[in-house]
């Protein structure tokens, strides 16, 4: 008889069902937006990039790229999200949306990238299939996030990258 321990997945005749949430039952989507020091970055940028394109008015091409800009800046903070529900995470862009099945999560994995922690989310690892990349710093993530990560294998090493 085999048993099972729950660890944040749901725990059919011992084997972990990917397919099903470890999310309680009045939360079933959530949806993670920028964290509010990168939201008022960009708010910020794109209000000064707004205002420069007033002062530049009188060289309208110049003036129209730097409000175009500025919209850029102002709406990515406001479009962009990474939304986790039952069975699928999904990435919102400004351009594009990606989404994929949680079942068809093996693993995940942490990489330094010098600019920040990347969080990929693998496929057939053996393989090579990386479904998803997501910049962890860039989100305010909560324990339910986290709670839900732990249910697949990390791949991340704690090893420095060498130079050499």
């Amino acid at each position: 008889m085999l048993h099972s321990i729950p660890l944040g997945g749901v725990h059919i005749n011992g084997q972990r069902n990917m397919n099903k949430s470890s999310f309680p039952a009045s939360e079933e989507k959530k949806v993670y937006r920028f964290n509010s020091l990168y939201r008022w970055y960009h708010f910020v940028v794109g209000a000064v990039f707004l205002l420069a394109a007033v002062l530049v008015h009188e060289f309208r091409i110049l003036s129209i790229g730097v409000a175009l800009f500025s919209v850029f800046m102002i709406s990515r903070p406001l479009l962009v999200a990474v939304i986790l529900d039952r069975y699928s995470v999904t990435l919102k862009t400004i351009f594009s949306e990606h989404s994929l099945q949680r079942s068809s999560i093996t693993a995940v994995e942490r990489r330094n990238t010098g600019r920040g922690t990347l969080l990929i989310l693998w496929g057939k690892y053996e393989e090579k299939e990386e479904l998803m990349r997501i910049g962890v710093n860039l989100f305010a993530f909560d324990q339910a996030w986290d709670d839900w990560l732990s249910t697949y294998r990390d791949l991340s090493s704690d090893k420095p990258l060498s130079l050499f």
